[in-house]
């Protein structure tokens, strides 16, 4: 029986001072985590560390830049608290832009709260601003059958029972009876 892996989401948003307002989230899907940046004003440098929940680690050796960044550099150190610290930073004083800042391979095996902290971005004035501790629940993935026990639902978005004459959707796929 084939089984699909259902997608894992979790955000971990830092927010930095209104003037200089940089959004951070995280996204997770099946074994890849992406780091994106949105409101990326002047800023050439950022620092945080990451605390996983057990069971979840993360491939910091295959760790890759994104497209929001510019001839910046990536460093990670594990701390002596098995936490891992990032650092991203432009010698040229680059700004990031908008998009995505990285992307990590990730392995889910539990469940629990990551956390990130010490949040910190510098501008092109080596101007330091912190952002903002944030932490989220972080899920195994979850495996469905394709088969009888799937939800169905009508157009309206309401759950059925079973499928009813006319057009309904089974496992995100449109059916018509």
């Amino acid at each position: 029986m084939k089984k699909r892996i259902q997608t894992i989401l979790f955000a971990l948003a830092a927010i930095v001072g209104s003037a200089n307002a940089q959004n951070l989230s995280f996204k997770v899907k099946a074994n890849e985590a992406t780091m994106n940046i949105s409101g990326a004003t002047g800023m050439t440098a950022l620092q945080f560390c990451l605390q996983l929940p057990v069971g979840v680690t993360i491939d910091t050796s295959n760790a890759t830049l994104g497209s929001a960044t510019d001839g910046h550099t990536l460093c990670i150190e594990t701390l002596d608290n098995g936490d891992q610290l990032f650092i991203l930073f432009s010698m040229n004083l680059n700004t990031f832009k908008d998009g995505e800042l990285l992307r990590i391979p990730i392995n889910i095996n539990g469940e629990g709260t990551a956390r990130l902290y010490n949040v910190r971005f510098a501008d092109t004035d080596a101007v330091s601003y912190a952002g903002e501790e944030t932490a989220t629940g972080i899920a195994s993935p979850k495996s469905s059958p394709k088969g009888k026990d799937l939800k169905i639902y009508n157009l309206a978005g309401q759950r059925l029972s079973k499928p009813q004459r006319g057009l309904y959707i089974k496992d995100g796929k449109k059916f018509v009876k």
